[in-house]
């Protein structure tokens, strides 16, 4: 995941996302992971939280937002809880990528699943763009390497026969 979608949210954003988001297995890993990049202690605490519900989503344990799930009982095997569907988040229509080789900032539509093949506004660098699970993938082609201009200094040197050429004629 190269995309981050939280990146400008503040920690009470992300809280309230979490709360609105137990049931969706995508979202809460999208969460963890820009959750991986903040030190602080609510962020630190929050992951630890995120984690745990991750885990419970994962390994198909019920989750309910406003009271912990005790563990099974060995006598008794707990029956699922339905989950409440959540809806889905809120995607723009386009984001903004920065180019891998001049950093100029283009617009990529979030079309899901589908892949764009692109360029750049500026130097016409070929780019791939994906949106897929709200996470986006691009893929910059290396910046092409230009051969020095030998036109150049062709033309200097079919100039100078040229006046040699005359000046041998001229005698």
């Amino acid at each position: 995941m190269a995309y981050r979608p939280y990146f400008k949210h503040g920690i009470e954003q992300i809280q309230a996302l979490v709360a609105s988001s137990h049931g969706d297995l995508k979202a809460l890993k999208v969460i963890q992971y820009e959750l991986g990049f903040r030190d602080r202690p609510k962020a630190r605490a929050l992951k630890t939280e995120v984690d745990e519900l991750v885990h419970r989503l994962s390994t198909g344990t019920a989750v309910h937002p406003s009271r912990p799930i005790p563990p099974p009982s060995p006598s008794h095997v707990m029956a699922p809880e339905p989950q409440d569907v959540q809806p889905p988040l809120m995607t723009p229509d386009r984001v903004s990528v920065e180019c891998a080789n001049c950093k100029t900032p283009n617009f990529v539509s979030t079309l899901e699943g589908i892949v764009q093949h692109l360029s750049c506004s500026a130097c016409k660098s070929p780019y791939e763009a994906q949106f897929k699970y709200g996470v986006l993938r691009t893929t910059f082609q290396a910046a092409p390497i230009t051969k020095s201009n030998n036109n150049a200094t062709k033309w200097i040197f079919v100039g100078l026969v040229v006046l040699v050429i005359i000046a041998l004629m001229a005698k």
